[in-house]
């Protein structure tokens, strides 16, 4: 009974992982855990790449030429941060490490 237990309470650790600010949780409670410390440090990369992303394309829609164009990007940014978590938490509930290309190597702890 433990290891389903213990099973459930992986999966909840890989969601919360990549939902935002919410990888805090497994990051700081699951040290130990070397699996779910990866991702939770994936996911909290993720999101701080998204924060300064999202603030950037906020400050382009107040220019008056390019407002527009920023807006849009920032709804398509958007989306594709909102499908790449999904898809992270999908592949860690399944047991594997899928790296986000580009961030790989701010994974490795120092």
């Amino acid at each position: 009974m433990t290891n389903q237990s213990e099973e459930s309470n992986n999966t909840l650790m890989c969601i919360l992982s990549y939902l935002g600010i919410f990888a805090l949780i497994p990051y700081l409670t699951q040290k130990d855990n070397a699996y779910i410390n990866w991702h939770s440090r994936q996911g909290l990369l993720i999101t701080a790449i998204a924060i300064v992303v999202s603030f950037g394309l906020a400050v382009l829609t107040l220019v008056p030429a390019v407002g527009w164009i920023a807006g849009m990007a920032s709804m398509l940014f958007s989306l594709v941060v909102f499908g790449l978590c999904v898809f992270c938490m999908i592949q860690a509930c399944n047991g594997k490490k899928w790296a986000v290309p580009g961030i790989a190597a701010f994974l490795e702890k120092p």
